[in-house]
């Protein structure tokens, strides 16, 4: 089963928001790089709080961390964002339910 993964980024989602439209094509890159290390669905979100945070679906936390852990243009983005901290990542596996849809 597929995990969900958050990564919450110290940082308004405003500002990740416009930064992520001003680096389109940088953020193209790293989508494509993402589809090649099995990420299924992304977007960005905004937590009560007003940060950044990323909501992702990835076959299993592994194929997650190989591909956050090797990307390059993650940390520039988050530099332009304003990021000085590490971003908190949780990963949530998904249920085998009957309502899933």
């Amino acid at each position: 089963m597929s995990v969900i993964v958050t990564v919450k980024f110290a940082v308004s989602g405003e500002t990740m928001q416009k930064v992520a439209v001003d680096n389109a094509e940088v953020m193209a890159a790293i989508i494509d790089d993402g589809r090649r290390h099995g990420a299924l669905h992304h977007q960005f979100v905004q937590d009560p709080d007003g940060n950044a945070v990323v909501v992702d679906e990835w076959p299993d936390a592994e194929s997650f961390r190989r591909f956050f852990d090797a990307q390059q243009d993650i940390p520039e983005v988050m530099s332009r964002a304003g990021v000085t901290e590490p971003p908190e990542v949780r990963f949530y596996p998904v249920l085998d339910t009957p309502d899933r849809f």
